[in-house]
């Protein structure tokens, strides 16, 4: 009879995989933030990826890793800036960690309506 993962085998399957991420899973959500909340949050857009079936060593159960990137324009220099939101496990409440470098570096530079910056 197998036993669940731990939530601290959980949290570290995901950062492992947070910190070297494979490709993410298909159909990425973008989430466009309403122009009046721009100045308050900082940013114009929200990205979220996920990985299903993340191994957990020693575990046959898997988790889902979700993470969030948001995109700011910088008008001073014309161009998007990714920017780390939170990263989490399905099913695991109270825990989160920002979203790595690794995986910023994954997704698209830009959203996919560039001229969503007013």
């Amino acid at each position: 009879m197998s036993v669940p993962p731990s939530d601290q085998e959980k949290q570290a399957a995901a950062r492992q995989l947070l910190n070297a991420p494979p490709l993410y899973a298909q159909d990425p959500i973008f989430a466009m933030i309403p122009m009046s909340a721009w100045a308050r949050r900082g940013y114009q857009y929200t990205l979220t990826v996920q990985w299903p079936d993340v191994f957990v060593p020693n575990q046959t159960d898997t988790i889902t890793v979700h993470a969030q990137v948001h995109y700011a324009w910088n008008a001073g220099r014309q161009m998007w800036t990714r920017l780390a939101g939170d990263a989490w496990v399905s099913g695991l409440p109270d825990w989160s960690t920002p979203t790595t470098a690794a995986v910023i570096a994954l997704v698209p530079a830009e959203p996919p309506d560039p001229d969503y910056h007013g």
